[in-house]
C-alpha cells in the first residue's frame, strides 16, 4: 500500500472504530461538506453537519434497538486517484451484543484530501456483493 492509500485506510478504520462506538459527532467529522449520499431508494445533498447528523442519528437509534455492539470490515479497497482524491469500497458486516451477525452492507465512497484530512464527499450505499476491487 502507498502512504496516501494507508492514509485512506486509516481514516477507515477510525470511521468503523467510531461507527461501532455510535459515536455520532465522530461520524458526521468524517464528511465533507457538502457531500451526497446514495441509497437504493433515494439521493441525498447534505451541505451542513446538522444535515449529516439527521441521516445518521435514526439510523443510530435503529442500531441501538437491535442490540447492535460493533461493526467489522469484512473487504475493503482503495484506489488513490490523485494527491488529493480516492475511492474506497468495502462491505461491513454488523454484530449484534451476543455476537450473532445483523447484517452485510456494502458501500463506496468518494474521498477528498482537505487542510482537515481526508474527508468523504459520497457515499454509495450498494449490496455486500458488488465491492469494487481495485488493482
Amino acid at each position: 500500500m502507498t502512504d496516501l492509500e494507508q492514509e485512506v485506510d486509516q481514516v477507515f478504520i477510525d470511521y468503523f472504530r467510531d461507527f461501532s462506538n455510535l459515536d455520532l459527532e465522530a461520524i458526521v467529522s468524517y464528511f465533507h461538506l457538502p457531500c451526497t449520499f446514495i441509497v437504493p431508494q433515494d439521493i441525498f445533498v447534505f451541505t451542513s453537519a446538522s444535515d449529516v447528523e439527521g441521516f445518521w442519528g435514526p439510523r443510530f437509534d435503529d442500531l441501538k434497538a437491535q442490540q447492535f455492539d460493533h461493526t467489522e470490515r469484512a473487504e475493503f479497497n482503495v484506489k488513490v486517484l490523485n494527491e488529493n482524491t480516492a475511492i474506497a469500497s468495502s462491505q461491513a458486516v454488523r454484530y449484534s451484543k451476543d455476537g450473532s451477525e445483523l447484517e452485510r452492507r456494502g458501500a463506496t465512497f468518494i474521498l477528498r484530501k482537505t487542510g482537515d484530512g481526508w474527508k468523504i464527499v459520497s457515499l454509495v450505499h450498494h449490496s455486500p456483493d458488488n465491492v469494487i476491487r481495485m488493482g
